[in-house]
Order: structure tokens, then sequence, then C-alpha cells
């Protein structure tokens, strides 16, 4: 009886190692090369940033990857389990644990920025800053104030607040002004958010309008049809 426990738990270390060996000989020198970088992890409203290199050197179940432990841990709880990193199908950036299993995964989006949604937690990046300047990174405490929304040309339609409100996860409340444009109050915005460099805006009801910086600081709603939208400054 004894013997067969042990044969059992030696099955069990080697199949750990197995997949530990398995999940070092699929990473593509390649890839690791194409996206090692220095990276800026954040939040979704960016009120939180970490500074992350990934280095493609060997380390642990992955490639070797930098940060300031004490100060990103403490803004990014899911780091703490995080000891290595390595490249992931369709271009994808995968944070893994001492044991090779995958602790985020960041997909591939547009403009060398990359996205996670962690399920009951929230949505983080990973900026490549060889393609993404933080400087030019809208911040939360600038859109706070009033606010036009209204047709391009078409006078100032409705004056909205963007409060410092808090209504949940990284979302805050929307105040609308009296006698605004009926299709606006129709929509009734009651709630905002920043969320990958855009402004949206939301209904009690769940519908959301997305708007996208242009230049002088005014924000475009996209898609632009079937109705076209600005939020610009009074």
């Amino acid at each position: 009886m004894r013997s067969q426990s042990l044969a059992v738990i030696l099955t069990i270390l080697l199949a750990g190692a197995a997949l530990a060996q398995a999940q070092k000989a699929k990473i593509d020198p390649a890839d690791a090369k194409l996206l090692a970088a220095n990276y800026e992890l954040t939040n979704a409203d960016s009120s939180l940033t970490c500074a992350i290199t990934l280095d493609p050197k060997p380390a642990g179940p992955g490639l070797y990857l930098a940060f300031d432990r004490p100060q990103c841990n403490a803004n990014f709880g899911f780091l703490n389990q995080v000891a290595a990193w390595i490249p992931g199908v369709a271009g994808a950036i995968l944070l893994v644990g001492p044991d090779g299993r995958t602790v985020t995964e960041f997909t591939e989006g547009v403009g060398g920025v990359y996205e996670a949604i962690r399920e009951n937690d929230a949505v983080y990046f990973l900026a490549n800053l060889q393609f993404v300047d933080p400087s030019q990174r809208v911040q939360i405490a600038d859109l706070f104030g009033d606010w036009n929304l209204a047709p391009p040309d078409k006078g100032p339609g409705c004056r909205i607040t963007l409060t410092e409100d808090v209504a949940g996860n990284e979302t805050f409340t929307v105040r609308v002004a009296p006698n605004c444009d009926a299709a606006i109050v129709q929509f009734g915005p009651a709630f905002w958010q920043l969320e990958r460099g855009d402004i949206l805006l939301r209904s009690k009801g769940g519908n959301v309008l997305r708007f996208e910086r242009q230049e002088g600081n005014v924000w475009a709603k996209v898609p632009e049809k079937p109705r076209p939208l600005q939020l610009s400054r009074p």
C-alpha cells in the first residue's frame, strides 16, 4: 500500500515536471525577442501604473520580467503570483506563476497596447513604450467638470457634468442639466468612465456611447453614425 502511494506521488511529480518542460519548449525565441521591451501596466483609467520590463532570457518557468515588486504588488494584487512571462498564441503575452500556469493573459490590441480582463477583478492594459507615450495618455482628473454634448456644429445641445462621485468600479456619475436635447434625455446618461483612452457614457439601462479624443480637446462619438455627437468643453 505504501509503495502504491509513493508511486502515485512520483507520477504526479513527474507529470508536473513534464508540464513545466512542455511549457518551456513552446517558447519561440523569435516571438520572445519580438515582445521583449519596456511596458507600462495600468488599470482601466490609468490611475494605477507599474513599469515592467519583459526580457527574452530564461527564468524559472518562462522568461525574465522585472518590476518594482513592493510598489507594483500593492497596486496590482495579481502580480504577487507572477514569476515569469511567455509569448502566447496570436501575439499574446502571458504572465505565469512559479508552476508555469497562466496568471493573466494580455491579448494584443492596437497601437502596442495589450488588454487583460480578469474575472471578478478588473480590466488591465499593458502598453509597449516603444509605441505608446505615457505623457500623451488621457488622465482621468482632466475630464472632471462640465461638457457640452451635442451634434457637430449644432450649438450647445446639452450641458452635462462628469462628476468625481464614484458609482462603481472605475465608474462615476453624470449630472445632466435641465432643458437638454430630447434624444439625449431619452438616452439618459447616468454614469461615465475612462476606458482605453475613450470616454464612455452609460445609461441606467446599460446602453453605452463611446467617445474618442480628437484634436482641440473635442471627443467624437464612435461609430459616428447614425447620429454624430461630440463632447467639448463649454
